[in-house]
């Protein structure tokens, strides 16, 4: 029995194309390597609300799933792995010390039925805690930027 190599060819192509399609699909809902857990609570106080008290608190995993763990449960969708590829270096590279050297210095808007947001970043076992009315936040700062992103994605 001879075999005609120019027709198995296409059939292997296909059969490569759908693996490399299968390992991507796959490996996009992989968990960021090294990190396991909840990487970032944002929690919101305060505001003007029909029934206090105000706020909510959302999570983002490892994995990228976004869920909100207070007032309510809820599930709000899960980012792509390489927003939190993005979201776990920022925070390993982040300088918390030099985030806090910078105080905020307003008045706290939950004074005036305005909010309050508080990051809780998890790193090396520890958590980072950085809170609006106390520290200034700016968003352009690749640990807040990278928070946003992923909460936007998971949208």
């Amino acid at each position: 029995m001879t075999i005609n190599k120019a027709s198995i060819l296409p059939s292997l192509r296909l059969a490569f194309l759908a693996a490399l399609a299968f390992v991507a699909v796959a490996c996009s809902a992989l968990p960021v390597p090294g990190v396991v857990g909840t990487l970032v609570v944002v929690e919101t106080r305060g505001g003007h609300c029909i029934n206090p008290p105000c706020g909510s608190r959302i999570a983002i995993e490892s994995d990228g799933r976004v869920h909100e763990v207070a007032p309510e449960t809820a599930e709000l969708g899960t980012a792509p792995s390489d927003v939190m590829a993005a979201l776990s270096a920022a925070i390993r590279a982040a300088d918390f010390a030099a985030i806090r050297s910078h105080p905020f210095t307003g008045e706290c808007p939950v004074n005036f039925d305005g909010q309050e947001v508080v990051y809780e970043f998890s790193r090396l076992g520890s958590t980072e805690t950085i809170a609006s009315c106390t520290v200034e936040v700016d968003p352009t700062v690749p640990v807040f930027a990278a928070v946003e992103a992923a909460l936007a994605a998971a949208r």
